[in-house]
């Protein structure tokens, strides 16, 4: 919305600008030209679920027993404070389960837990510190950065500036002045390029390495009056 709110008031301010120049000048001849740019922004917002699921144990007189959630629990809870993720920001995100009759008769529980940590280098050492047993998944949810308004602010004048350095080379070029920009339009379908990758595989290690950046893409479309004179 802020953005929006930013293009909107800039666009005000250049009709403001432009329209008497162009009473002024007439049918001026004008040069329209894009400008793009891309920016590689680590991620500070990082959301990670993790999935367990009670499991059967075998014990020395050939039986087995059901270790518990709440044991499970308590391993990924640990894991989680090696990262040093305080309690208050683990939030279940979903709990219960269905009767897999292939395995067992016997209903096992399951729940997810969900973490929002600050770098992915704490998703690593959560991923390392973890037990296997009893974990049926361990997913990136989500990557963000908190700062991404100005972020989007850095990436739009970038833009801008590309597309005035490409005008002002072609009127160089052809001889003629470049005197002020008379419209202005943002590409919105190449705006946003989400990550390759949306979630991670618990085994997958190579996949936490591809997603050390969040790639956004910035393309604007200038007309420019230019003058001969």
């Amino acid at each position: 919305m802020k953005k929006t709110l930013f293009l909107i008031v800039s666009l005000m301010i250049f009709a403001a600008v432009v329209m008497p120049a162009k009473a002024q000048s007439g049918n001026s001849p004008t040069i329209e030209v894009t400008g793009s740019a891309t920016i590689n922004i680590v991620p500070n917002h990082i959301t990670i679920e993790i999935g367990m699921e009670e499991y059967f144990k075998p014990v020395s007189s050939g039986d087995s027993v059901i270790v518990k959630l709440s044991e499970i629990e308590k391993g990924v809870r640990t894991a989680f404070k090696s990262a040093r993720v305080p309690d208050s920001l683990i939030v279940v995100a979903d709990m219960g389960n269905y009767i897999n009759r292939n395995r067992s008769e016997k209903f096992l529980m399951a729940k997810r837990l969900s973490v929002c940590v600050t770098s992915l280098e704490q998703a690593e050492r959560i991923s390392e510190k973890l037990d296997r047993k009893g974990i049926t998944s361990f997913n990136i949810t989500k990557i963000d950065n908190t700062d991404m308004e100005r972020y989007n602010r850095e990436g739009l004048k970038a833009a801008l500036d590309a597309a005035r350095k490409k005008a002002e080379f072609i009127a160089e070029n052809e001889d003629v002045k470049i005197i002020m920009p008379i419209e202005i339009v943002e590409n919105a379908s190449n705006y946003y390029d989400m990550p390759a990758m949306s979630n991670v595989s618990f085994d997958g290690g190579a996949g936490i390495g591809n997603m050390r950046r969040i790639i956004r893409r910035y393309s604007v479309k200038v007309k420019y009056i230019f003058s001969k004179d």
